[in-house]
């Protein structure tokens, strides 16, 4: 299974909060459809960023990123994200390949491999940003202790063992 992985693309703002008008999501989907045509329908994974700091990892699987990304709850999420911290709102989405190359499609059935993905997104987020606005997979990540490694209780870990680890996982 290939990826790709696209943007950041800005959001608009009305004020402090994410610009729920019609025009503002229509214009940032054509914004996104002209800088990688075709994304939009495209189905994945997505990251909403403040900055350069992660706040939400969402998926799309069963419908696309343009039906999926700007639902309501999800709004909320990004919104009280924005409250807790200044910059520019970002998405960033990581596309499904067909063997072909081309964007993969909604699925009735979704993709097995983007949930993986969901859930291996969402823990390198949380290794960045403890306070991310999702609440769905987020409790088993919060709660898994591997010493210097994922929610390291201090003076835990061998140092020697997790540098080694670390080395060896490292790409």
């Amino acid at each position: 299974m290939k990826y790709d992985i696209h943007g950041p693309f800005e959001i608009t703002r009305s004020g402090n909060l994410v610009d729920r008008a019609a025009k503002a999501k229509r214009d940032f989907w054509e914004n996104v459809d002209t800088k990688v045509e075709g994304l939009p329908d495209a189905v994945g994974c997505y990251v909403f960023c403040v900055g350069k700091k992660p706040w939400y990892v969402g998926l799309a699987e069963k419908q696309s990123f343009k039906k999926e990304c700007f639902q309501p709850h999800k709004i909320n999420a990004f919104n009280s994200a924005l409250d807790k911290m200044k910059g520019k709102p970002y998405l960033v989405f990581i596309s499904k390949l067909t063997p072909n190359d081309h964007f993969a499609k909604p699925s009735v059935n979704g993709h097995k491999a983007t949930k993986v993905l969901e859930d291996m997104l969402i823990g390198m987020a949380l290794a960045k940003n403890d306070r991310l606005e999702n609440i769905k997979g987020t409790k088993f990540m919060k709660e898994l202790v591997v010493p210097r490694i994922l929610n390291t209780p201090q003076g835990k870990a061998k140092k020697t063992s997790v540098q080694f680890l670390k080395k060896t996982l490292r790409t």
